[in-house]
């Protein structure tokens, strides 16, 4: 019911797959009505957690312990060459293809206030400048992703831990510290926030660097036979 060794990984993922507090703050500039965010906000976690629970629930039923990283593997296993698993794929695809660029969004404008003072409306040289400072961020991007890809689920999971976990808990806490909490108990909500978000973030990083770096452990799939010995 519980693994005391690998559960770090389910924290980095979980967190991994709900964070998206940066396009917060462009959403709610782009709402006409922006006072029905926390609504709106909270309908969409939920629906997501019903959602992304079905479906692990679902896969776990059905493949059970050779159950892989990625879904997709198992079902091509079972129906290989299948035209609505093609169909499937290509859907994923273009999911992950879509997400990216409002992903990298927050991220590369941050960036780009750093390093270029001038708006590129005016200046040709400035905005092709800053399309190529895209491509290059996304091929880097792709280049870590292609580095991660052997250990999938403990890829996502480092970058939950390392990187999303005080993205979470941590800057949040640490802004609203210094612009709202005006009375007592809120800076010390906040404190607590600050130092539980630390505290988880180190912990899960360090287990899961440890489970990336330990060598695998060897022995044949469930279901197949040693070969014959001569």
């Amino acid at each position: 019911m519980f693994n005391p060794k690998n559960f770090s990984l389910f924290v980095g993922t979980a967190v991994f797959s709900f964070e998206g507090i940066g396009l917060i703050v462009p959403i709610v500039d782009s709402m006409r009505e922006p006072h029905k965010f926390p609504t709106v906000l909270t309908g969409v976690m939920a629906f997501l957690l019903i959602l992304f629970g079905c479906a692990g629930a679902l896969a776990y039923l059905t493949f059970g312990s050779d159950i892989q990283t990625v879904v997709l593997v198992n079902l091509n296993e079972v129906h290989p060459g299948s035209r609505m698993l093609q169909v499937v794929q290509f859907f994923y695809s273009l999911a992950i293809l879509l997400s990216v660029p409002p992903q990298l969004f927050p991220a590369i404008r941050i960036m780009e206030n750093g390093l270029f003072t001038r708006s590129g409306k005016a200046d040709t040289r400035v905005k092709w400048m800053k399309n190529i400072f895209r491509f290059a961020t996304v091929i880097v991007t792709a280049c870590v992703s292609l580095a991660g890809a052997k250990d999938l689920d403990k890829f996502v999971a480092f970058v939950g831990c390392f990187a999303c976990v005080p993205l979470c808990y941590v800057y949040p806490a640490m802004l609203h510290y210094r612009a709202c909490a005006h009375t007592r108990k809120k800076k010390l909500a906040d404190i607590a926030m600050i130092v539980f978000g630390l505290v988880a973030a180190v912990f899960t990083t360090v287990q899961t660097i440890k489970l990336m770096i330990e060598p695998e452990v060897g022995g044949s799939p469930i279901g197949e036979c040693d070969p014959p010995r001569v």
